[in-house]
């Protein structure tokens, strides 16, 4: 019997508002992935559920492309393989699917050639093709990550906070926010007291979570500087969740990642009432709660018909 690998890939969200290219979350919105070797040419892609609708399904397949990059870079080479995906993580919303791609990817490229490499190093790989760490880091590891990658050395730092005691609402535009657009409205620089500022901010709103004093790191999360001044305007409903979030007393919403999904953390005794308000306002969207994942990717070697 032929082997398959099983992958649950979690989603991520990004920023969390002051934490620019640095900070992530892994949500339990998962990519899903059976991979096994085939007979023939080329890899076969077979996509399952809307959220993979117009994916390409031959080698210019984002997945392809990254697992043969890899391959490359350790002169390895990868069997030809049958992809079946599934994806509760909708395209170009700010939830990390690109991320969570990227590391899939990775994870059959090491065990279809028998790399063996470690967490460590998947994560030093993930980086160095992403960029930065706040997508791929949490969703390598799950919970909440803060990460630093140094672009000379090409090493990548981590360090993991308690996850938050809190109720976490998505609210999903219907909308595509590509994550080249949104980059393009971003300042080249700031200048030296706006760096210091937004530095002093974030560095506080990361003792205030390590704390668990979320309404001093909800109040900084909505004072960033480094990006969501300039992307607001490009998520329309977002202002006004905010403002219904301060109704219901909501630490915070800020953008996931790039946007235009808004990520809200409240009180587990105010978010019911929250996301109610949220369904019966913005029809066009889907409001949701969503648990903070805490393991990771989950890997799972099986003969061919097993599931997890």
């Amino acid at each position: 019997m032929k082997e398959k690998l099983l992958l649950q890939v979690p989603a991520s969200t990004a920023n969390l508002g002051v934490g620019f290219d640095s900070i992530g979350m892994a949500l339990d919105k998962c990519l899903t992935i059976e991979a096994k070797v085939i007979e023939g040419d080329s890899w076969r892609f077979v996509h399952e559920g809307p959220n993979l609708e117009g994916l390409p399904t031959n080698s210019d397949h984002y997945m392809y492309q990254i697992a043969h990059k890899v391959a490359s870079k350790f002169d390895v080479t990868l069997p030809n393989l049958e992809i079946k995906m599934r994806s509760e993580i909708p395209l170009a919303r700010g939830l990390g699917s690109s991320a969570s791609a990227l590391v899939a990817s990775l994870y059959i490229t090491n065990f279809f050639t028998e790399l063996e490499l470690s967490k460590y190093e998947l994560l030093q790989i993930a980086t160095e093709i992403e960029g930065h760490p706040d997508n791929v880091a949490p969703t390598i590891y799950g919970g909440l990550v803060v990460g630093y990658y140094n672009s000379q050395k090409n090493t990548t730092d981590i360090s993991y906070i308690d996850t938050p005691k809190v109720d976490v609402v998505l609210t999903i535009p219907s909308y595509e926010l590509r994550t080249e657009d949104a980059r393009n409205v971003l300042p080249d620089a700031f200048n030296y007291q706006e760096a210091v500022q937004y530095s002093a901010i974030s560095n506080t709103m990361i003792s205030a979570l390590i704390q668990h004093d979320y309404k001093l790191a909800g109040k900084l999360m909505m004072q960033d500087g480094f990006h969501e001044q300039f992307r607001s305007h490009l998520v329309k409903e977002m202002a006004e969740i905010k403002e219904i979030g301060a109704r219901h007393h909501a630490y915070a919403t800020v953008l996931s990642g790039a946007g235009p999904t808004m990520l809200t953390l409240i009180n587990k005794e105010d978010s019911g009432a929250f996301v109610r308000e949220l369904k019966q306002a913005f029809k066009d969207c889907q409001t949701e709660f969503v648990t903070i994942n805490e393991a990771g990717v989950k890997a799972k070697v099986v003969y061919e018909d097993a599931t997890f």
